[in-house]
């Protein structure tokens, strides 16, 4: 048996060390060709891999509740407003262009619609993508979005770009069909603007009692507790995450 053994331990010592890069073999992440594969092969099942969609005004006109302010569910979060101001050609749309966070489906965006979403502080991948049925090949933009606690970001999706456009001094976000806007130049849109489905945020997480550092009591919500129940304007996320090599 201990012949056997060494038998073994002698073959691994030289294919070891027939290898050029025997690293590959004891800790195959380092391999850069395996790494490629896998970039590839989840490029593809993003690609092809079906998924829901929403249907176009033409079909399926906005309907919801005309804009209101959102309370957040926790002041340390940030609020963002995306809307699509009216227009004949969005009016026509079999298949409406969908909003993506960090590689999650959210919800198309339709005329004369608008959604929200409550983040914490951070930096995401946003984008939007138009699909084929419910197959996404492609990109209408794709991009970093940083924000900050406490604040709200309005932003107006527009495919035709024929609209004011904010001053290019305020550095706001331009991405394609995507704008940033000054509060009150967004005001004057999206009131307008009605609710298609309810909007993406994040519960409070409940927190351990360490003063002075616990900003909340235990289960504390700056909103009522019932309106996170009925989810009537609200969809309660977990924290969004995003895809890291180390996980394979």
């Amino acid at each position: 048996m201990s012949s056997f053994r060494f038998g073994l331990t002698l073959l691994g010592l030289c294919t070891l060390t027939a290898c050029s890069t025997p690293q590959k073999i004891i800790h195959p992440v380092s391999n850069p060709e395996l790494t490629q594969l896998r970039g590839h092969i989840d490029h593809l099942i993003d690609t092809y891999r079906l998924r829901g969609f929403t249907m176009g005004s033409y079909l399926f006109p906005t309907e919801g509740s005309l804009f209101q302010p959102v309370p957040v569910t926790d002041a340390r979060n940030a609020i963002i407003y995306i809307y699509r101001p009216h227009s004949s050609w969005n009016d026509e749309e079999v298949i409406a262009p969908v909003l993506f966070l960090n590689g999650r489906r959210l919800h198309g965006i339709r005329d004369s619609a608008y959604y929200w979403m409550e983040l914490p502080a951070g930096s995401y991948d946003f984008a939007a993508r138009r699909p084929i049925g419910p197959v996404y090949l492609t990109y209408i933009f794709n991009m970093k979005l940083k924000v900050e606690g406490g604040r709200s970001y309005y932003f107006r999706y527009d495919e035709e770009n024929y609209r004011p456009q904010p001053d290019k001094a305020l550095g706001l976000i331009k991405e394609k069909y995507l704008t940033e806007l000054p509060e009150d130049m967004a005001m004057r849109e999206i009131r307008e603007m009605r609710l298609d489905k309810p909007g993406f945020g994040f519960a409070t997480a409940q927190q351990s009692r360490w003063k002075p550092f616990d900003l909340y009591a235990d289960g504390e919500h700056p909103v009522p507790e019932e309106r996170i129940e009925a989810e009537k304007d609200l969809q309660i996320g977990k924290q969004v995450l995003m895809w890291k090599p180390s996980s394979w």
